[in-house]
């Protein structure tokens, strides 16, 4: 009888666990909504028109930085790399750069890009919507 409840309880738990996680496209739909209007990663990862309007048609494609460092003394990127598809990006390591700041192999992104804290679940919709974008 207990081998049939243990049976029971991991399966009722992996549907539960199942049920719990987002499916695909609402995952993307968050991390479109977290990229574009919370952390607002267009504003320095996609490039401006004349007018200084984003380029929507290179949506995240990568653009010079639109500010200068109201310090001088601090290091500061001269551009924003292309984010859109995450070239050359692994899943674990955009995730742990979204969740800690630091990519796996050490590494801080230059400011302005803020040392970012999502919760993990956030940066995987982050990373989903990005994906999204090849």
């Amino acid at each position: 009888m207990r081998a049939v409840l243990f049976v029971g309880g991991a399966v009722l738990l992996a549907v539960a666990r199942l049920s719990l996680a987002a499916a695909p496209e609402e995952q993307t739909v968050r991390g479109s909504y977290l990229v574009n209007h919370v952390a607002m990663c267009v504003q320095c990862h996609t490039p401006r028109d004349a007018n200084g309007d984003l380029n929507r048609a290179r949506l995240l494609k990568g653009a010079p930085i639109p500010v200068r460092s109201p310090f001088p003394n601090q290091t500061w990127a001269f551009a924003a790399p292309a984010i859109a598809g995450l070239p050359g990006w692994t899943t674990e390591d955009a995730v742990t750069l979204l969740t800690t700041g630091r990519r796996l192999n050490g590494y801080m992104p230059k400011r302005p890009m803020p040392p970012f804290r999502l919760i993990r679940e956030d940066a995987e919709a982050v990373v989903a919507y990005l994906r999204s974008l090849r």
